[in-house]
């Protein structure tokens, strides 16, 4: 399902209009007559309580009050605007409302909304028509004052296009924006919605149809994707019968180090269950002792005998072995980023010509040594947290977590790597400024080993064959997808990463059946 900018899906509109020649009255029709539907689901005989802005937003809200008029519904009307200024399709609407003798209330002066909550508290549902997708200062006056005493408001709150007072282009809150049960977006879905806080304030998201020519979109572009389950069931086929191991690839993985192991495994673990045909787990002797009895169906191997033995060069010989033969690779887990183990890891960066996923301690050297990046012959996927993105990017935290589309695009470019920017709704940003949001997961992933399962699930699938781009979608979603059905029998707060490897299986086998996860 594609997501547009603001300034993309007014240019959708311009299109349509202008191009096409349908008038704007008739897009605002379209537009409130599908939110109409959404809201009425919201009503049993109760008042439908619409507040509106002078804008086209508030326009929408009339042409959903009059169609609930139309429908039998009880409808009022407060507009937090001076009538007399609504002019264009927003005041033509208004005039029809009034005209079938409908209710308004104005609340434009200061403390004239504030006074009417007990109404709004009598109503069964409130539509958020304040503020629309031009929003871009924050808001002020009698608006957020409007703001404020919604969200103090018992009834459920349905937003049309986005939540008033959400930025639609980066989800952030303009000052005070309204935290809805749903919104109903027109035309198509506005990155806003799919970015925090914006996510969490919009509630559930009902697209709707605004009867433009599919071609305008096209004309007009879209920012990116939002990743569904149909968009990665057909990369999970079943095998054919004469398959062996070799058919779906060997991956190596370098992780490990005394006290990280359990990262190690997790790692390999995702792998197999992923469906890789074999994983070699490379590590320091030290590590590779422990790890003997923690593995059954990987290989294990060192290149050095502990964490901090100076390299030889017959070190280097031994990973340029390993590296023969192998499909994929996964690099960071556990592997720490002592001196020895960073030369290790650039070394294999710069040797490893198969696609590599660069995780974890492996970010962080990457990120320390960037004048290797001209020397990295291999297509990465990188997968950082956003401290460790902050580190790759040389800005703080706050600066990537403000900006996380516009960041993860920046460093694929200049990595020309996939990045995937983890965190609540991942980014998966590629060179060419391709753009892909995963809606997986849920907050019981917030623990230690998560990342660990993400980069051999992304391994495995890199070692099957699937190129980075389709292995770093494909393995986020089902990697928050596991996530959200372990959740459900274990809970947020119980939540472990080894959860999401015992759920996986019953995930890819629906998949290869050609069914979503959880069908009957």
């Amino acid at each position: 399902m594609i997501f547009m900018t603001r300034a993309q899906m007014r240019e959708y509109d311009r299109l349509a209009i202008e191009q096409y020649g349908i008038p704007g009255a008739l897009l605002m029709e379209n537009a409130g007559r599908g939110a109409a539907d959404i809201v009425e689901q919201y009503l049993a005989g109760g008042l439908a309580a619409i507040v509106c802005g002078g804008g086209n937003n508030g326009g929408d809200g009339f042409v959903v009050a009059r169609h609930l008029t139309n429908r039998g519904h009880l409808v009022r009307v407060y507009l937090v605007a001076d009538r007399e200024k609504l002019t264009g399709d927003a005041g033509l609407n208004m005039n029809i409302f009034l005209k079938m003798g409908g209710d308004i209330v104005d609340c434009q002066e200061p403390g004239a909304f504030a006074a009417r909550q007990e109404d709004l508290d009598d109503a069964q549902v409130i539509v958020d028509a304040l503020l629309g997708t031009g929003l871009t200062r924050e808001v002020g006056g009698a608006v957020r004052e409007a703001i404020e005493v919604l969200n103090m408001s018992v009834p459920p709150k349905v937003a049309l296009d986005v939540p008033s007072g959400i930025c639609s282009d980066s989800g952030r809150v303009l000052g005070a924006a309204v935290q809805a049960r749903a919104t109903v977006t027109f035309g198509f879905l506005k990155r806003g919605l799919l970015l925090f806080p914006g996510a969490a304030l919009a509630g559930s998201v009902h697209v709707v149809d605004i009867g433009a020519p599919a071609a305008a979109a096209d004309q007009a572009g879209h920012d990116g994707k939002l990743l569904q389950e149909e968009d990665v069931m057909p990369f999970i086929q079943p095998r054919r019968v004469d398959a062996h191991k070799g058919t779906f690839g060997h991956l190596l993985i370098m992780s490990g180090s005394p006290g990280k192991t359990g990262a190690a495994v997790l790692c390999a673990e995702a792998a197999m269950r992923t469906g890789a045909g074999l994983v070699t787990l490379v590590s320091t002797r030290e590590a590779q002792a422990a790890l003997e009895t923690k593995t059954r169906e990987v290989m294990l191997d060192h290149v050095v005998e502990c964490g901090d033995s100076p390299l030889s060069e017959s070190a280097y010989e031994k990973l340029a072995v390993l590296l023969d033969g192998k499909r994929a690779v996964a690099v960071g887990p556990g592997c720490s980023t002592t001196p020895t183990m960073s030369s290790l890891v650039l070394r294999l960066l710069t040797e490893a010509v198969r696609p590599v996923v660069v995780d974890a301690d492996a970010v962080t050297i990457l990120a320390e040594n960037q004048d290797v990046i001209a020397d990295i012959k291999a297509p990465l996927v990188l997968t950082p947290h956003p401290g460790e993105m902050a580190r790759l990017a040389g800005v703080d935290i706050a600066a990537v977590q403000a900006d996380r589309v516009g960041v993860a695009r920046a460093q694929a470019e200049r990595f020309s790597a996939i990045v995937v920017l983890k965190g609540a709704h991942s980014i998966i940003a590629a060179p060419d400024g391709s753009l892909f949001i995963n809606p997986t997961g849920n907050p019981g992933m917030a623990s230690g080993g998560m990342g660990d399962v993400l980069t051999g699930v992304i391994g495995s699938f890199l070692a099957q064959g699937l190129d980075p781009l389709e292995a770093a979608c494909v393995g986020t979603y089902l990697h928050g997808l596991a996530g959200d059905f372990a959740v459900t029998e274990r809970g947020e707060r119980s939540l472990v990463a080894s959860d999401l490897i015992n759920a996986v299986p019953g995930i890819l086998s629906a998949w290869e059946c050609g069914r979503r996860a959880g069908a009957a």
